[in-house]
């Protein structure tokens, strides 16, 4: 939690940076919006909103007194000069607040006044900016249709008092708004509709293209998954089971689309307000401020990177957890039940090692059972009872019947994960062969722009601890099945 409102912080003030540099090239286009993408700027007269809410006279006017209330908030937000307070970045857990930029604070003033005046003069959706899924699988049965529809009034319901209790922010009418839209959508259409996100997520893997077998069984497979969590989501109205609802859809357009799915409550597609002129925007600020938004990012972002570096011995992901552990639980137990004893995470201890901390935690006082789930190939090769075809066949990667290459693997000749005797030598293979594929890869890199330099460059990378016994090469299997996971990897659920 610490670490992504750090994060979130980062992006806000870079943001308000960058904003602040187009304001000073007299760059006065406006900026799009989140959540504005769903709309456009044309009037619909054949809206179910206004059928929806059936608004009373008097109710229509507080309406419109909050709109200009917070027009008023919009128009004076140039007078403020907002310097936000810099989080304390002197601990990794200790919570902190999220900033508030100029900017931030006219995206509320606006998504506040989009909001009224949506429900009092709908415009028309942006239909690319919903995904419509069709098939049988898909289509909503009529015990379904009536659960949405009592979905739709609550959904209502609760917009309403946001809207007459001010108990909301901004972000909570626009989600509340949105999936009003999408559910009477899906009732309309008697099938699965739901708003896009935007596939804004980190990727730490390449997208890989499924091969169209591959894409067959990942469609059944989803279909499955769509009934199951089609199920869950219509067991009742719960804010959670939105949240998880929407996420499972956003993962299934992320298939789709071969995206990066995100996770947040946010619905991210940006545009611009339909009720704004199109250069209305927040463009107010001076030189002084312009530096200081470039001071502010720069010192905010050196110093959650020294908050959050990392050191091979010193702070790696082993040793990290040690220190976390020992600072929390300093005697190792919560309350009077001792639950472990410390590990040091001090280098001198060598349990920044992962095989030595699996090693001590194993024989640790507070160890109560020990589980290993081994590698999946390592696990397949295991039941092969041919020797030949257990011990070399599958060890080289052209000949293994379980591996098959992918993009996501750098290229290399053999797994050193089964023997350690053997391990120098394979592994002086593996960096031969990756030495002579970044050769080649810098003579194609003009042609390939440095594919192949990079990928042979990982391969060096990734054999080099081979030789001396140590393996962190497992391979990677982006195209199995889930019939083909093993039935080791499911937990059992104790009675």
């Amino acid at each position: 939690m610490v670490q992504e409102t750090h994060i979130q912080n980062q992006k806000k003030l870079e943001n308000e940076w960058e904003i602040a540099q187009n304001s000073l090239a007299n760059q006065h286009n406006a900026l799009p919006i989140s959540g504005f993408g769903y709309f456009t700027n044309l009037f619909d007269p054949e809206s179910p909103i206004p059928k929806l809410f059936s608004f009373s006279k008097n109710e229509k006017e507080k309406l419109i007194k909050s709109i200009v209330i917070w027009n008023e908030k919009s128009n004076t937000l140039h007078l403020t000069n907002n310097n936000p307070i810099l989080p304390n970045t002197d601990s990794p857990y200790q919570l902190i607040h999220s900033i508030q930029t100029k900017t931030d604070q006219f995206n509320i003033t606006q998504k506040k006044i989009f909001v009224r005046k949506f429900l009092l003069e709908p415009v028309l959706l942006y239909q690319p900016a919903f995904l419509q899924l069709h098939g049988s699988e898909f289509k909503l049965s009529e015990s379904e249709i009536k659960i949405w529809n009592h979905y739709l009034s609550r959904l209502v319901q609760d917009l309403r008092s946001c809207l007459f209790q001010e108990a909301c922010n901004e972000w909570e009418e626009m989600t509340l708004l949105i999936r009003i839209l999408y559910i009477q959508k899906s009732i309309a259409e008697k099938t699965i509709v739901f708003p896009k996100k935007n596939m804004d997520g980190f990727q730490y893997l390449p997208v890989v293209e499924l091969p169209e077998s591959v894409m067959d069984t990942k469609q059944k497979e989803y279909a499955l998954l769509f009934d199951s969590n089609k199920k869950i989501f219509a067991s009742g109205y719960d804010p959670i089971l939105f949240f998880n609802w929407e996420s499972f859809l956003v993962r299934y357009q992320g298939f789709l689309d071969s995206g990066v799915p995100t996770e947040g409550i946010e619905f991210n597609w940006v545009g611009y307000n339909p009720y704004q002129n199109s250069n209305r925007n927040l463009n107010h600020f001076d030189k002084l401020e312009i530096e200081r938004t470039e001071k502010n990012y720069e010192t905010y972002t050196k110093e959650i990177q020294n908050l959050y570096s990392y050191h091979l011995t010193h702070q790696n992901c082993t040793s990290e957890l040690f220190r976390y552990m020992n600072e929390m639980f300093p005697e190792g137990h919560i309350g009077n039940e001792t639950f472990w004893d410390p590990l040091s995470s001090q280098v001198v201890s060598l349990n920044f090692i992962p095989a030595v901390a699996a090693w001590k935690l194993t024989s640790n006082s507070g160890t109560k059972q020990r589980k290993v789930y081994p590698s999946y190939r390592n696990l397949k090769r295991k039941k092969i009872a041919n020797f030949i075809e257990k011990h070399f066949n599958e060890s080289f990667v052209l000949s293994s019947k379980i591996y098959k290459q992918n993009p996501i693997d750098h290229p290399f000749l053999f797994f050193t994960e089964e023997t350690i005797w053997n391990r120098p030598l394979l592994g002086l293979a593996n960096t031969v062969f990756g030495i002579g594929y970044t050769g080649i890869g810098v003579f194609s890199a003009p042609f390939d722009k440095g594919s192949r330099f990079s990928k042979g460059t990982e391969t060096v990378f990734y054999s080099l601890p081979e030789l001396v016994f140590f393996n962190i090469r497992k391979g990677h299997f982006p195209f199995i099945a889930a019939k083909e996971i093993p039935k080791e990897y499911y937990l059992k659920e104790s009675l």
